[in-house]
């Protein structure tokens, strides 16, 4: 697994070159519950973005891991195809799509 501490790359996925950019990191929500860091995704000179949510990091102990988080490149490039799989065409217009991906990006 490759991880970095940048806030912003790029990964290649067949061929075609995808940029993020990390859109938040973990934080708490009403009720006790935690967010996890979300990476915006598009591909390189078109606009149509997808909003990857990945769940919030746990400690051993169970409680949230709220130091700021480093993105593992690998998952991006999982969670890439998983969206497109799931639907987002990134050469189309439009709002944003948001996928919920697990901690390896499917």
């Amino acid at each position: 697994m490759q991880y970095t501490r940048d806030s912003k790359g790029s990964v290649e996925v067949d061929g075609d070159i995808y940029e993020w950019e990390i859109r938040r990191q973990p934080q708490p929500k009403s009720g006790g519950k935690w967010e996890g860091m979300a990476v915006t995704l598009c591909l390189v000179d078109f606009k149509r973005e997808a909003i990857i949510q990945f769940p919030p990091p746990l400690r051993p102990n169970g409680r949230p891991d709220v130091e700021k988080q480093r993105v593992n490149v690998d998952a991006v490039r999982n969670a890439v195809v998983s969206a497109m799989e799931a639907g987002w065409n990134p050469t189309s217009r439009g709002k944003p799509m948001v996928f919920d991906v697990d901690a390896d990006g499917h």
